[in-house]
């Protein structure tokens, strides 16, 4: 909805600045308590690059949200883990045995299906792409998140790589030259608000949780998250795929749930 107001540029850099209010609470409270260790040449290390991936990541998936299908976008964007897991194989050392390999590609098929034709009142073919942008994004930052994370501990990890993030939406309206648009209304403030605050809640939670629950319990359930965006899209957006498409989607979610638990 605020994609399709103030376009997908703004939405970006709006809602990541917002959005650093929660983590910077949590930070302040780690230095009151003297909570904090940290590995600052480590941080600078993975830092900047972990933030870039995850600021074009949300780019991408911004503008998918504003030109194609919700339903789409956000089941495309879902299959990220499937590419931190590659990274982690090819440059980390760690190991993919059958089963991650079987959900990998099945996560692929869905991709394929999800391309299958036209949806009522959206257009496909503008979506996919820009799904695939945020997934390989979310991928590479991901990747590199946790060794943020080891390096600054997770809340000032999220802060940090959450303020990098918007680093390439502003390199991109410095570079068009292009103004940065604002809600006319409270409401869309409002909007922003909420987008900045949920947004940012997803990752201290998630970081909350591994630190205090087995990763195996909590990959899963993040995982699923697309499932409540695919629920909205189809209730207010009006969105109708087809069944080859329900099909997809249903794959890629699944088998990333299923590769989440493989993971953990």
């Amino acid at each position: 909805m605020a994609s399709r107001q103030i376009g997908s540029v703004s939405t970006t850099l709006l809602t990541l600045l917002i959005g650093l209010v929660l983590p910077l609470a949590f930070v302040v409270v780690e230095v009151a308590t003297g909570g904090q260790s940290i590995d600052w040449s480590a941080l600078a290390l993975w830092a900047p690059m972990t933030g870039a991936a995850l600021g074009f990541a949300y780019l991408s998936y911004y503008t998918g949200l504003a030109r194609g299908a919700v339903t789409v976008v956000s089941s495309a964007a879902s299959a990220w883990l499937a590419i931190t897991v590659l990274i982690a194989v090819a440059f980390f050392g760690e190991t993919a045995g059958p089963g991650n390999l079987a959900l990998m590609a099945v996560i692929i098929l869905g991709i394929l299906l999800l391309s299958a034709g036209p949806l009522t009142g959206a257009d496909v073919s503008s979506g996919v792409p820009w799904g695939l942008g945020a997934m390989l994004g979310l991928g590479v930052a991901m990747a590199a998140f946790d060794h943020v994370t080891a390096a600054a501990g997770p809340m000032l990890a999220v802060l940090v790589v959450r303020a990098g993030s918007a680093i390439p939406s502003c390199a991109f309206v410095l570079a068009k030259r292009m103004p940065v648009r604002r809600p006319e209304k409270p409401t869309g403030w409002a909007l922003l608000a909420v987008i900045g605050v949920v947004d940012a809640a997803g990752f201290v939670g998630y970081n909350l949780g591994v630190a205090t629950a087995p990763v195996s319990l909590v990959a899963p359930i993040a995982a699923a998250h697309p499932l409540v965006t695919i629920a909205l899209a189809v209730a207010i957006n009006r969105e109708r795929p087809r069944a080859a498409q329900w099909v997809g989607a249903t794959l890629i979610i699944a088998s990333t749930i299923a590769l989440s638990v493989l993971v953990g």
